[in-house]
This record gives structure tokens, C-alpha cells and sequence, in this order.
């Protein structure tokens, strides 16, 4: 090897010539693959095709490997080959007049100053980028005149022109109009008198300022375009989101918040100081997301409908929903049943259960509420799981399935859920919900909670389809002294999907685990 140490290579000066180290083979071009020629390309290194019909037996070493030839011998045969139109043939030979260059600019640091060996490097470079140049492949050409001026301070200024005149040829060849100016005003900084230069910089910058204006223009043409596009697009779904408003069930007041301005960013949410119309609005609001996402929701035609409410609480669901609300915001509803199931208290950071407080205080039978026109909204209260509720005989409808029942489309809301404290005992409810394609929301959180940031992923690992994205609602539960604090401030939906079995659970858990998601 004729490099003096393995670190050479890397030695900007010594890279000038570039050729192969002797003793490494070339291999076939056909044999090369466009990403292997790529890589070598970006080293600097290039590939000739050795069977391009050009080769000379006594010329060509059997491993394809590029023979070291004495400069001046290089220069007259390449220049031969390059009359004759042997353009591979030419480089063959200019680099192996540089890998003997090479080997003399490692004898010693002196060699590095003589001005012969640098004028011959540039030479026979900026030869093989004209040969390069004669095969349309400027990026090579462009490569070729780089290694050429990789020792331009031991040059004269004529060879320096001469290199940078054929760097602007190969950079105008590529279109490549802005990096052409640059290298002409390089150059006439160096030869300001310099004709050739001169004239070729007033015919590129001619053409890069029609290249400047094509562009605008392209890309005014593509913008009104798009402009055109999007304006329709937006427009087609600003109609369809009205329409889905207009079917939903759902009548918003005066006094809430405009759902459409808000999702836009143009009105803000309530002041969220009454947690019971909060609650209660957020589910209106849910069913409205449905709508608008494009599921099944309740519309002006569905005359009764269920809501249970899985995992609730005496100090949440049963204390703050309203009834009258929901059937003053859904007029076209007759009757409307709401189960709340749950009040089994919550695990407290020693793991143990902590009792709901008023489990022993909960309403027995059917609690009902009227409004005008005799629309009824009947709650009940279930203590224990979903699998409990399903297990009796609660209404007329038939157990375990949502499509079945007489009480119309059937909707689940899970209020601060915490799934990642309970994930494994939300599975059975979830899994069903899923099984059976109830339209599923989780309403989240209190702050500070993870909710936000993973309980979408939770429920994807626990096999739900989101087809209500995480969002923000403009009914949160606030703090009285502090409105930055908020409960139940956001809702994600699902419906359908694939329930993962229970033996997989700990399995979706550790993989959960492991991208630093919080569950246990």
C-alpha cells in the first residue's frame, strides 16, 4: 500500500489525485449497484467501465486495477485515447498518471511544495473532467476540478482560471446557475480581464434571472393551485360538517359555546365553574365529535337512546350529570336511559381499595326525570363491573347486545378513567365495548394526569379504534381560585377494533412499559 499510514486518507492534499491504493481491485461496473455507485461517488472515487470496449491488453492489469503510469507518458496517451473518442480509456490513463503522483507526494513533506508535481496533479484532473464532461456526467466532471484545486495556494493564477472555467462549464451544464456565478466571480477575482469569463458570466446570469422568473411563475401557478384546491376542499367540508350538525340530535344554546368557532380557535372554552353542566355538556359535546367525524350518531330520527357511564362515582357521575340538560339539548330524543356502573372506590398508591364514600347512599330502582312534552330521562345505579350490569335484567333489552335493544343506540362514557392505573381492570369492559362496536368515550382527566399524553396509545394497545382523535373540550371542570387546574378537560372516542385476548394483557403491558408509557 502506498499510503503511509491508514490515516492518509482522510489528508484533503493528498486526496487530489484520489485513485484507488494499489493492491485494491476494482470491480466490474455492470456489477455495481446505483446506491454502491452513489456512496463511492460521494468519496470521490469513480467507476470505468472496463468493458466498454477500450481496453488495450497491454495496458490492463487482469484485476482491473488502475496502473500506476509516469505523468507525462499518462498525459500523451490519455490525450490520444481522448482524440479518438476513448473517453474511458483517457481516464484510465490521466488516473494512473495521478496514482503516481501520488506515491511521489508520499516520499516526503518536500514533495508536497513541488510545483511540477502539483501543476501536472491539476492537469491531468482537469483532463479527466473534460473526459467526464464529454460523457455528460457533470457531477464526476465537477468532482474532478474539485480534487484539482485541492492544492490551489501552490498553483499559478492561469491554471487556477483554467480549473475554475471548466468547474463553472460543468455547473452550468447541471443548471445549477447560482453555484456557476459564484464560481465566475471566484474567478475573475482572480483574472479580472479574463474575456471568456466575463461573457459567460453575462449569459448565465441572463439565464438565471429567467430561471428566477419561471419559478416565481411555476410557483405561482402551483400556490393558486393548491389555493384553488384547498379553498374547495375547505369548502366541502365546512358543508359537511353542517350537515352533520344538522342531523345530530344535538341543539346547542346561547349559552354554550360555540363548538364550530371553537374548534377553529375563535371562541374559548366556558368559565367551567358549574362541574355539573360542564359534565354534562361534554358528553352533548362527544356525541356531536361522532357525528362530525363521520360514525353513526344520534340523529334527529333516533327517538330513544342509552348512555351508561362504566367506572362511575358518587363524587362524579351520579353527583353531577344532569338529565334535564341532556334531554333539553337532544329535543328530538323521547327517551333516554342512563346506567351508571361502578362505585367499587379506587386503589390508593399502597395498592389497596379505598371504598366509594356514599356506596352505601345510592339511589334504589329508577330515578326519573321528566320534561315537557312527557320525554323521560330514567337513571339507574349498578355497584360492581359491566359484566354485573349485563348480567341483570335492568331494562327490557337484551343482554350483551347494543344492537338488539329496545332503548335505541346504545353509548359508553368512561369519566377519569386513570387507565393507566386500571388498565387491567378496564380490559373486560373495554374488550366487550369493542366486541359489540358501542361507541366508546373517554372523558379525561384531572391535572396533573398522564391521560392526555397516553391514554390514545393505552387504548390502541388494548385493541380500540380511534375515530375521535384526543381533543381539548370547551366544557372543562375548573378550579374556583385556579381555572388553569381542569377535570374531565378533554374526550377521546373509539368504536370497534380488535379486542387483544386476556392472556395477551401482560404481554400489550410490557411493550407499553418499555416505550415509557406509564401502566400497571
Amino acid at each position: 500500500d502506498n499510503w503511509p499510514d491508514k490515516h492518509s486518507r482522510n489528508n484533503k492534499p493528498l486526496l487530489a489525485a484520489d485513485p484507488m491504493a494499489e493492491g485494491s481491485g476494482y470491480a466490474a461496473a455492470e456489477t455495481v449497484s446505483a446506491e454502491v455507485r452513489d456512496a463511492l461517488a460521494a468519496k470521490g472515487y469513480d467507476i470505468v467501465d472496463a468493458a466498454s470496449g477500450e481496453s488495450e491488453s497491454s495496458d490492463e492489469d487482469p484485476f482491473g486495477r488502475i496502473q500506476k503510469i509516469e505523468p507525462d507518458l499518462a498525459r500523451e496517451k490519455g490525450k490520444k485515447a481522448f482524440n479518438d473518442g476513448k473517453y474511458d480509456k483517457a481516464i484510465k490513463y490521466w488516473q494512473g498518471g495521478l496514482k503516481s503522483i501520488l506515491s511521489s507526494l508520499c516520499s516526503g513533506p518536500q514533495a508536497l511544495q513541488d510545483r511540477n508535481l502539483s501543476e501536472l496533479d491539476l492537469t491531468l484532473n482537469l483532463n479527466i473532467a473534460m473526459a467526464y464532461m464529454k460523457k455528460d456526467n457533470f457531477e464526476a466532471a465537477d468532482r474532478s476540478v474539485e480534487k484539482a484545486l485541492a492544492r490551489r495556494d501552490a498553483l499559478p493564477d492561469h491554471l487556477i482560471t483554467k480549473a475554475l472555467y471548466r468547474r463553472a462549464m460543468a455547473q452550468r451544464a447541471m443548471h445549477k446557475l447560482d453555484e456557476c456565478l459564484e464560481t465566475l466571480k471566484d474567478l475573475l477575482q482572480v483574472e479580472p480581464g479574463n474575456s471568456a469569463a466575463k461573457q459567460m458570466q453575462q449569459e448565465v446570469d441572463r439565464e438565471w434571472s429567467k430561471q428566477i422568473r419561471d419559478q416565481k411563475k411555476n410557483l405561482r401557478r402551483l400556490f393558486d393551485k393548491m389555493s384553488g384546491e384547498d379553498k374547495k376542499e375547505e369548502e366541502r367540508t365546512l358543508k359537511e360538517r353542517a350537515a352533520a350538525r344538522e342531523r345530530c340530535a344535538v341543539r346547542w344554546t346561547a349559552d354554550d359555546v360555540d363548538s364550530d368557532a371553537f374548534s377553529r380557535g375563535d371562541a374559548p372554552a366556558c368559565d367551567g365553574q358549574d362541574w355539573g353542566l360542564a359534565l354534562t355538556r361534554t358528553c352533548l359535546w362527544a356525541i356531536e365529535q361522532l357525528a362530525l367525524e363521520g360514525c353513526e350518531s344520534i340523529s334527529t330520527e333516533v327517538s330513544s337512546a342509552t348512555f351508561w357511564f362504566a367506572g362511575a362515582s358518587s363524587t362524579c357521575e351520579l353527583r353531577w350529570l344532569r338529565p334535564a340538560v341532556l334531554l333539553e339539548r337532544m329535543p328530538s330524543l323521547q327517551r333516554l336511559e342512563l346506567e351508571l356502573v361502578g362505585f367499587l372506590g379506587e386503589v390508593d398508591p399502597d395498592n389497596k381499595r379505598v371504598p366509594d364514600p356514599k356506596v352505601d347512599q345510592l339511589p334504589e330502582g329508577i330515578s326519573e326525570t321528566s320534561v315537557e312534552g312527557g320525554r323521560q330521562a330514567l337513571l339507574r345505579t349498578t355497584k360492581g363491573t359491566l359484566e354485573d350490569t349485563l348480567a341483570k335484567d335492568h331494562s327490557s333489552q337484551e343482554a350483551g347486545s347494543a344492537e338488539a335493544s329496545p332503548c335505541g343506540q346504545l353509548y359508553c362514557f368512561i369519566a377519569h378513567p386513570q387507565l393507566h392505573r386500571y388498565f387491567s381492570e378496564f380490559h373486560p369492559a373495554i374488550s366487550w365495548l369493542i366486541e359489540r362496536n358501542v361507541a366508546t368515550f373517554i372523558i379525561g382527566a384531572s391535572d396533573p394526569d398522564p391521560s392526555w399524553k397516553q391514554d390514545e396509545v393505552l387504548l390502541k394497545a388494548l385493541g380500540a379504534e380511534i375515530v375521535v382523535s384526543k381533543r381539548e373540550s370547551p366544557y372543562p371542570m375548573c378550579l374556583p381560585d385556579n381555572a388553569s387546574i381542569k377535570k374531565c378537560s378533554h374526550i377521546i372516542g373509539f368504536k370497534g377494533g380488535k379486542a387483544i385476548r386476556r392472556d395477551k394483557l401482560m404481554e400489550a403491558k410490557l411493550s407499553l412499559l418499555a416505550q415509557d408509557y406509564v401502566v400497571r
